[in-house]
Formats: C-alpha cells, sequence, structure tokens
C-alpha cells in the first residue's frame, strides 16, 4: 500500500509525464499544421472545436482531454486522412 508521500510523487510523475506528452503533441501539431500550410481555424474546424481551443492546446495553456489526444495522435499519423474526412 503507498504510504502518502509515495502517492504524492506517483501524482507528480503522472502530471509531469501528461503535461510533457502534450506539450510533444501540441509541437507536432503545430509542425504539421505549418507543414501543410493549413491555419488554426481550418484544422479547428475539421475538428469541431474553436480556433482558440487549438491556439491554448498547441500553446500548452491547455491541454486536449483523451479522446481529443487520441484524434490529434491520428492526424499526427495521417494528416490527409484526417483532413479529407472529417468535417
Amino acid at each position: 500500500m503507498m504510504n502518502l508521500l509515495q502517492h504524492d510523487q506517483a501524482h507528480h510523475l503522472k502530471s509531469d509525464f501528461n503535461n510533457n506528452c502534450c506539450l510533444d503533441l501540441a509541437q507536432q501539431i503545430v509542425r504539421i499544421r505549418q507543414a501543410l500550410n493549413i491555419s488554426q481555424t481550418e484544422l479547428a474546424s475539421k475538428l469541431c472545436i474553436s480556433a482558440r481551443t487549438l491556439e491554448s492546446w498547441e500553446r500548452g495553456v491547455r491541454h486536449p482531454s483523451s479522446s481529443a489526444q487520441a484524434l490529434l495522435k491520428l492526424f499526427i499519423k495521417s494528416p490527409q486522412f484526417v483532413l479529407e474526412n472529417l468535417a
């Protein structure tokens, strides 16, 4: 059974991992979006989110939900598929 200190350390590690994961995800989104020469507004429309939400994800101000992260990972792996088949 975890003591309070171990629980706190595990929580911080998980939080650090999630933040780093989201930052890496954000950097990849920006890189791919710019390489495809599409605006935040265009990509946000395809993802059915506001451009402001996408901007906050890209800047690391906010983090996407787990379901949004899954969709973003699909965009990273196959950007053309997402652009052609969503919204």
